[in-house]
């Protein structure tokens, strides 16, 4: 798939969960809401050492474990201001594997 790199298969990040995955010397973190997968950089831009990861999840959002401050999964936009907004990336689903855009 050109453009995009696979990076799990799909049973490595099953419905309603999260992955990490070290991309090109990024750390990107995968969720799976409802079989929907979205991909955002897995640092919060407001604290470098919080990791998203272990944010909690609204709807298709997710918030930074340290402070509260809410991430959109699909535009990377976040709720306290446009300075902290991150960097999402796309995410196709071919069979079995999971693919990220490589925009990195």
């Amino acid at each position: 798939m050109e453009g995009y790199v696979a990076v799990a298969k799909t049973e490595e990040v099953p419905k309603d969960g999260r992955k990490r995955f070290e991309v090109e010397g990024k750390r990107i973190t995968v969720f799976n809401i409802d079989d929907e997968y979205f991909a955002i950089l897995d640092t919060c831009p407001h604290k470098k050492t919080a990791p998203l990861l272990r944010g909690r999840l609204d709807g298709t959002a997710v918030h930074c474990p340290n402070h509260g401050y809410r991430f959109d999964l699909k535009t990377g936009e976040c709720n306290v201001s446009p300075d902290f907004n991150t960097s999402v990336f796309p995410v196709k689903v071919d069979g079995e594997i999971i693919y990220l855009g490589i925009h990195l």
